[in-house]
This record gives structure tokens, sequence and C-alpha cells, in this order.
């Protein structure tokens, strides 16, 4: 193999060291494409040629192997993906070395033959690139790709996600793939759709030490940081007097002696926007090839439900045309994942304003690897969640109506053709292990039969988003770096919770969107939970414009405690949005857990906001010490027996124009911020006259239509504003009603 140049593997092996790597890194690479290795500045990735491709009909599927399966074995498993009305399947995700058997040696027929097979039967199709497990001639051939766990030690060249993805070997190598690939089938009717590699999102939080990370981990430095100065008071090293002299010297972070990996925060926070800009660097890569090949269709990846999830970065945006989403839901009771998974689904919704999102993997009955999961065991995977049991059947009917109430315009299952061996052989599928349908397969084909009757209607009227969240990548990390207290995390996932709650649909917007006050205007309400890091003076500027017009803005604790760099303010927290609140947080105090039996010395008591009576504080009771100015109004007090608690302000509004501000200097342990929003922003004729129980989850459309979903196994109480007709069932209900387990009515 030559890479780009001219050289061999050999000669570019030959350089001296991690120099020769560093050069070859930055002059190594496609000249085609417009977003190279991926050493690049922080938010420089070109923006990739966008598909205008519309999508009439809802996506329904799974992920399918066919090199798996003879000619006929894959024909017979489509008959019966007919009689289930799928319309779409997910295919070579896997398959680079199936398909590239050698170095420049293309094996594409059995893929033609295939997606000729789909097209007779009018089925779609996503090609994925394959670039997270590539063949073995290149990953154990040319063993420097890989990635090192620890100086020296590499991945195993069998495993998946082994490649280190800054190794220009390894890039090349992909770039040609991709290329080759796209050119092969950029025009094939049935292909819709292109995917790149395969949830590697997971993976931004890892170090890598092969010299090709290390040399990039140096490039990015000096251009993030320029000098060694710089980087000393961005980051505040005069602290502990750590001051550098050059940042060729500074290593990525690791373990100390009392100290380890995150416990380094800024450098770890700097190490974080490093790896997540390496990974778009490489997924601009791969979209650029496919572009240069020749394809038009949509170009996304399958993302994942992680805390610090990429789909919203700016970056993000000028490669992916669509979001792809993969979870699993679990077969138990499990509140926290429902409240974590909506939110994530209203991000990749928002993420690149198509209105609606990809479900790329969802499960079709048990998880497992070379065992079924079970709650008892599969509480240390992170891969299915608390539990991977089969679902019964009114669970999984949910599960697919949830992903299309929430804006998924297509679902598809992991997977179709069962696994026989490999490391994934116990994961559940349409089909058995024979090819024959699974017992539960009838679930798929009632399923098959809604989407196939409502989805016209479901892609024509997406959401209706009354609210906006903010919230992206660099909040996140920042806030997950330094979390504060251990709860800190969970008011993000809290604040969309209380918008499900109230049936009032919701749109996220990342922080440069939000610079933007058209971007706003779309909104009546703002909320910014726990944006630890926003420091940008534009945004309030914007969101001040937004609440003279009339917008309603609501600011939570852990907001703008610190710069992009983890550094805390030293003028006050939210000091710079001052001007919207009319005052700030000098200090903060987490009084920790209540004892059980041990008397409750604090309470905060509401005199406004349309809110009366008191509320317990929740984050374990973790509070802010505001100092408010004569502009904002005190609308709640803290109640404590301790006399440097008593009295002084637990939230603040302040009218701006025609509009309004509302500071909270804690989280209310109640339902008290539902009616602080129901208060502050009049939902219009509604479904709801209250909101639904936790559990419970109502998203309005822009036809005026409401899904109520029922996410647990307990029967539910709700109330009904009016009579209404559910869709599905064509049953009226009005009044206090009663959802059975699982229920979903989608109401007009």
């Amino acid at each position: 193999m030559t890479i780009n140049g001219g050289f061999s593997r050999r000669q570019f092996l030959s350089g001296s060291g991690t120099l020769a790597i560093g050069e070859a890194l930055l002059s190594i690479a496609p000249a085609s494409a417009a977003a190279d290795t991926g050493q690049l500045e922080p938010g420089t990735i070109g923006a990739i040629a966008k598909s205008q491709m519309k999508i009439s009909n809802f996506l329904f599927g799974a992920s399918v192997y066919p090199e798996l399966q003879t000619r006929a074995e894959w024909n017979s498993m489509l008959d019966h993906f007919e009689r289930a009305h799928i319309t779409c399947v997910r295919v070579t995700e896997s398959s680079w070395g199936n398909i590239e058997t050698a170095s420049g040696k293309y094996e594409f027929g059995w893929v033609r033959n295939f997606l000729d097979d789909l097209e007779k039967r009018e089925m779609k199709a996503f090609l994925g690139t394959g670039s997270y497990v590539p063949p073995q001639w290149l990953a154990a051939g040319s063993p420097e790709i890989l990635s090192q766990l620890h100086p020296g030690v590499k991945a195993h060249p069998m495993a998946r996600h082994a490649p280190c993805w800054n190794h220009p070997l390894y890039r090349q190598a992909l770039h040609d793939y991709i290329l080759a690939l796209g050119r092969e089938f950029k025009d094939h009717p049935t292909v819709i759709g292109w995917q790149l590699g395969n949830e590697q999102e997971f993976f931004v939080p890892r170090i890598c030490y092969n010299p090709a990370c290390e040399q990039a981990w140096r490039v990015w430095l000096k251009k993030s940081f320029h000098t060694p100065d710089e980087f000393n008071r961005r980051l505040n090293l005069v602290s502990w007097g750590m001051n550098v002299r050059s940042l060729d010297e500074i290593p990525q972070p690791g373990e100390g002696v009392e100290e380890s990996g995150i416990d380094i925060a800024a450098l770890s926070l700097a190490h974080r926007h490093f790896r997540r800009d390496v990974l778009m660097g490489f997924y601009g890569m791969q979209a650029q090839a496919l572009r240069d090949a020749g394809v038009s269709q949509w170009i996304m990846t399958d993302f994942n439900d992680v805390w610090g999830a990429v789909a919203d970065d700016p970056q993000a945006a000028g490669i992916m045309d669509i979001a792809g989403m993969n979870y699993y839901q679990p077969s138990t009771d499990d509140a926290e994942y429902w409240r974590n998974l909506t939110w994530q689904q209203d991000m990749h919704r928002s993420a690149y304003g198509k209105k609606h999102f990809i479900t790329t993997e969802n499960h079709y009955g048990a998880v497992g690897q070379t065992y079924l999961w079970a709650p008892s065991q599969d509480s240390k995977a992170s891969y299915a969640g608390p539990s991977a049991l089969h679902p019964v059947h009114d669970q999984f009917r949910m599960w697919g109506l949830e992903s299309a109430a929430f804006g998924s315009m297509g679902v598809l299952y992991w997977t179709g053709n069962r696994w026989r061996g490999g490391h994934w052989p116990q994961c559940g599928g349409l089909l058995d292990w024979t090819g024959h349908p699974e017992p539960d397969f009838e679930w798929a084909v009632e399923l098959g039969e809604k989407f196939e009757k409502w989805g016209k209607t479901l892609l024509e009227n997406p959401v209706k988003a009354t609210a906006v969240v903010l919230t992206d990548f660099d909040q996140r990390t920042a806030l997950e770096i330094y979390p504060h207290i251990k709860p800190s995390l969970s008011v993000l996932p809290q604040t969309f919770d209380a918008l499900h709650r109230l049936g009032i649909g919701v749109d996220t917007i990342n922080v440069p969107a939000a610079e933007s006050l058209s971007n706003l205007q779309k909104y009546q309400l703002m909320m910014i939970p726990a944006a630890t890091a926003l420091d940008n003076p534009r945004v309030t500027a914007a969101l001040k414009a937004f609440t003279e017009g009339g917008g309603v803005v609501i600011i939570t604790p852990f907001t703008s405690y610190m710069d992009e760099d983890g550094i805390f303010r030293g003028d006050g927290f939210g000091a710079n949005l001052q001007v919207l609140t009319g005052g700030l947080v000098r200090t903060n105090r987490w009084l920790g857990p209540v004892s059980p039996g041990a008397k409750n010395g604090l309470q905060v008591e509401w005199t406004g906001g349309g809110v009366s009576g008191t509320s317990p504080v929740g984050l374990d009771r973790y509070l802010e010490f505001m100092e408010v100015g004569p502009e904002a109004e005190v609308i709640a007090k803290f109640r404590s027996d301790q006399a440097i608690l008593e009295g002084r302000p637990a939230a603040t509004l302040r009218k701006l124009g025609r509009g309004a501000v509302i500071k909270l200097g804690f989280w209310p342990g109640d339902d008290s911020l539902l009616s602080l929003i129901r208060h502050l922003v009049p939902a219009a004729e509604g479904t709801l006259s209250s909101p639904v129980p936790a559990g419970v989850l109502a998203i309005p459309r822009t036809d005026n239509s409401t899904f109520i979903i029922n996410t647990t196994s307990q029967e539910m109480p709700i109330e009904l504003a009016r009579l209404a007709e559910d869709r599905l069932s064509a049953a009226k209900f009005s009044g206090k009603t009663t959802l059975k387990p699982y229920q979903v009515l989608w109401l007009e």
C-alpha cells in the first residue's frame, strides 16, 4: 500500500520517531478532502455538501448481514420482512473486511446482488462505511495503526474499535475504501443514506497512546492555545505552580500519584475537546470521501445516548444530514433511563433542523453477548442499560410508538438475521438462528402495520416545540468534569422531564446557535439547565432581546460557573448574566442528604411567580447564596433554622420588556417547577388539564394531536381538558382517565 505522496508504509515507518509521524499527520491526507485528518482548529471543519433528499415514508426495518447468508437465505429473510411491512435495512455497517478482501481488491458482487433484491421489493437501504472494524489484512498486518491503551500496549487487532483515529495509514486505507464503495453504489436506486462508522462517540473519553495520537495532541494544543503563556493563563496554571515551559512538554491526561485521569480536571477538559475535534475530523474525512465519490444521499452516523453526546456540536452540523441514534430500552421500570433517553431524543431531533431523527438501532427480543443479559447480570454492562430481558407485547409496542412520538422517522432493529458466531451470538433478532421468525415476530408485524398506516401523518406533523433548552457538548462535558456535587448532572434530564409531563414540546439549542435572536424567537420559553460553561456575551445579548420581546427564560443552578476551559469565575457565578437576572451568586453550599428520621431544617417558601406553599430543596439540599439587585423580585425564600440561610433569596423574577427571567438558587424537590412554568407560559388550548405523573410522557404534534405514553408497568392517572379520540384505537377519552401499563394514546 502506498500513502498519498507516493511513499510506502516501510518508508513511512523509517522516520525518526514521533516527529516524523507528526509531520506525516499534517501532510498525508486525501488531496480532495476539505476536512482532513482531524488536526484542525476547533470549528474549522469545512461544511460538507448536504443532501436535499426527501423521505416520504416512515422507515421501518433492521440491520442485516447478508454476507452471513446465501442468496436464497437472504431472500427468505426478505420474504418475512415484507410480511412485517419492513421498508428499510441497514447493511455493510461491519463489512469492510468482507468487501475489501485485500488492499485495493474489492468484492462488491454480494452487496450489489442484495441491493438488487431489495429493489425488486421496493425496500431501501443505508450503507455503512464500516470504519470502526477494519479488515485483518490491515489491522493485524499493520499493527502500528492500533490504539494503545497504555504506552506500548496495543489493542488486539480483532477487537472492535481497535484502530487509532489519528493514524494516517489507517485513515488513508479507510479513505480509499470509502471512495471505492461510494463510487460503486452512489447511483443504486435503493440506497437512501450512508452511515459513518458505528457508535464511535463512546470513545471520546478514551486516551490513546499511539504515537500518532500523542503527536496529534501536541499539534492540537498549538492550534488551540498557540503559546505556553496562553495555555498557562487560560488553564490558570499559576495554581500549584504548574506553569509549563513548552506545549511539547504537556502529556495527555493520565495517572498521578494521588490523582488519576479526570482529577487533573482542566487538562482532562481540554483533552475531551481534543478528542471531540479528532472525531469530527474523522467523520468529516469519511463524509468528504463519499461526496467526492459522487454520493448525493443522506450522510449520518449512529450516535449514542451518552452524556458526552457530540450530535449537537457545531462541527457535526457541517458533516451530518440527519442524526441517527442507537438505544436499548430496559424491560424493567426505570424512571432515570426514560428521563435520560427522552432529552437525547429531543436533542438528536433538533440537531440539524430536520425535525426528525432516525432510530438506527433498537433491540428486538433480548440483548446479550456470549450470554443473554438479565437484570442481575447486566448492571455492569452499559450497552443494554439496567435490563435486557424480552419485553412483553404492550411494552414492545410502546417502545416503537415512543420513538415515533419524539420525532423518529425510522425505527431499525438490531438485528434482522441473527449472528451465529463472533462477539454477539446472543443478541436478539427478528429471525432466529435458523432463519425462521422469532415467536414474537407477529409483534413486529403489528407495529409495521401501524407505521404503514400512520407514517405519512407522523412525517408531515412533527413535534410542536414551544420551548427550547440550551445544552451542547461543551456544557455537558464541563459539568461532567466539574460536577460540583454528585447529582449535578440530574438537572438537565429533570428539566426535560418537567416539560414532557406538562405536554410542552421541547427542542435543544447549542451556544453558537443561541447567539442569534431569530433562532430564539421560534419559542416562548428558554430553559438554561446547568449550563456551567455559558460564558458568551453574544448569547446574553440575544437572551435579553428575546426576553424583551416577550420570551421567558428560566436559569437553574450550576449555570455560568466557569469559562470553556473550566476556570471558575472570579466575579461571581452568573455575573455575565446579571443584565438578565438582576443578581449573581457569590457562593454556594451543599448541605448533604437528609438522614432517615432526621428533622429537615431547610425548606423554600414561595411568595410569587404564581407558586405558593413550600418546597423541599432537591439535589441533596444544594443551594446558592444569591445577591439580588432592586430590579429583581424575590419570589421564593429559604426557611431554615440556620441563621445564615433564613430568609435568603431562593428564586428571583426580573421583568424585562414584555418577558421575564427567573433565576433559581435551588432545585425544587417537588413539582413546583412545573407550577412555575405553567404560570409563566400558559399553554394554548391543549389536551391536558394538569401535568401527567412521573413516568408518563406527553408530546404535542403540529396538527394539535398529543401522544401520551405510559413508560411504566403501573396504571397511571391522567386528567384531560376535553373529549379526545385516540387515533390508534378510535376510543374516546375525557376527564380523569387511567392509563394501562405501557399504554400509548395519540389523542386528537
